[in-house]
């Protein structure tokens, strides 16, 4: 009759602590909107191959302590070999989830391919017919090839996160101490004591549950930090007292004497300042007709300083639908500042609002420099990132851009009907 053992109950608890953990962590993450939705997918992926690996090292302690199959002991080892360094890239791309590190798939499949053949070689390790283990030339392939994606895990924490507080960087190294740790721990120990989970497999657990911590701490503080400033500048508008701005302007431009060119551009910068100001200041929705005005009061302030390198055409349909202030004047601000004004002759801008199906569509198109959209954006293009992020967090709405260097870019603000775009 079949008992239940000591072990066995060590065991079962031990996997039950894991399960735990690796559910918890999972929800968090699934519901932590600080990741954003590519580290969350990147962290769910990481938490589902740590368990599997978890499974696998049970699955291997069953086939040696208990269950006499060569074959299938050959498939659980080579599983294992081949989810570790996959584990250590996902890592690298929870740090950078849009980097390049497509060659880091290359190193993992190739350790896949390798560690496949012990079916029917022993180049890198075999399981004899006696269910004995046998290494191979090649039985340290899984563990070089860990190292060096080790090692590009570190260069890709230290250059991602060289401006983060001091503790707060060194969580990459941390995690790559404790994986050696249990790389460490695994080579050492005695060859014939085996254990329901490898060190290296218990240092992978802890450090999903320590990365997503730390993670989660290192957004929220960007995003306390923006929240600061965010309220430093409020602080700031208020204390600039902007009715006596208006009223100054207004002042100057009745002034006898003003030119009425003069006179039509103070006032056009005036109620251009005052909307901004109030947009900023305000999280309401407005109709696009109110966001199409601001966009003319720009325009004419951008043809007083530029001339006829700026041409504007509008090709608008439809008016009556609501979306975030600023949002499409942004993009008619990028188009003008860093597309047709880089070009000696100027260009145009072309703005054009319609509904497609059951949303509203708003294009600004440019026949201007271009740009490498593979490149981050954020930092030379005015805003497109907080354009982005509006639009998602105010009514579901998208933000996509498409551009050739030396043709131009096109920019399409999406917005769905049913999430509040009809007035």
């Amino acid at each position: 009759m079949w008992k239940l053992t000591a072990d066995m109950v060590n065991g079962i608890l031990i996997l039950q602590v894991l399960t735990l953990q690796f559910i918890g962590v999972a929800f968090a993450a699934a519901l932590d909107s600080t990741l954003g939705k590519n580290r969350q997918r990147i962290m769910i992926a990481l938490i589902a191959l740590s368990f599997l690996l978890v499974l696998q090292n049970y699955a291997e302690y069953v086939l040696v302590e208990w269950v006499f199959a060569p074959t299938w002991r050959t498939f659980v080892a080579a599983l294992g070999y081949s989810l570790r360094p996959a584990i250590i890239v996902l890592f690298v791309y929870m740090i950078s989830p849009k980097g390049k590190h497509w060659w880091t798939w290359i190193l993992v499949a190739i350790n896949a391919i390798m560690h496949s053949t012990a079916f029917f070689t022993s180049l890198v390790f075999t399981i004899t017919d006696e269910n004995a283990w046998g290494g191979g030339p090649l039985n340290d392939l899984c563990l070089i090839i860990s190292s060096i994606l080790l090692a590009y895990h570190l260069f890709v924490g230290a250059r991602e996160f060289s401006q983060e507080k001091k503790i707060g960087a060194l969580m990459p190294v941390v995690f790559t101490l404790v994986v050696i740790a249990g790389i460490v721990l695994d080579a050492t120990k005695n060859f014939y004591i085996q254990h329901w989970v490898d060190y290296v497999t218990i240092s992978v657990v802890a450090c999903c549950t320590f990365y997503y911590m730390w993670m989660h701490f290192v957004f929220t503080s960007r995003y306390r930090n923006a929240l600061l400033a965010e309220q430093r500048f409020n602080t700031m508008i208020s204390q600039m007292q902007p009715h006596f701005i208006y009223n100054s302007l207004s002042a100057i431009a009745e002034m006898d004497g003003m030119p009425k060119e003069a006179q039509n551009a103070i006032v056009d910068f005036s109620m251009y300042l005052r909307e901004n100001l109030d947009a900023m200041t305000s999280e309401e929705l407005v109709t696009f007709d109110k966001e199409l005005e601001h966009i003319k009061k720009y325009v004419a302030l951008e043809v007083l300083r530029f001339g006829d390198k700026v041409k504007v055409v509008y090709d608008v349909e439809q008016t009556d639908f609501l979306l975030p202030a600023l949002t499409a004047q942004m993009l008619v601000e990028n188009a003008v500042k860093h597309g047709i004004t880089k070009k000696y002759e100027g260009g145009t801008v072309t703005i054009s609002a319609k509904k497609e199906g059951k949303c509203y569509v708003v294009t600004v198109t440019d026949d201007g420099v271009g740009f490498d959209t593979a490149k981050d954006i954020s930092g030379g293009h005015l805003g497109i990132n907080n354009v982005r992020k509006r639009l998602e967090y105010a009514m579901g709405g998208k933000l996509t851009i498409e551009s050739e260097i030396g043709k131009g870019t096109k920019a399409v603000i999406t917005l769905p009907e049913a999430k509040g775009g009809t007035v």
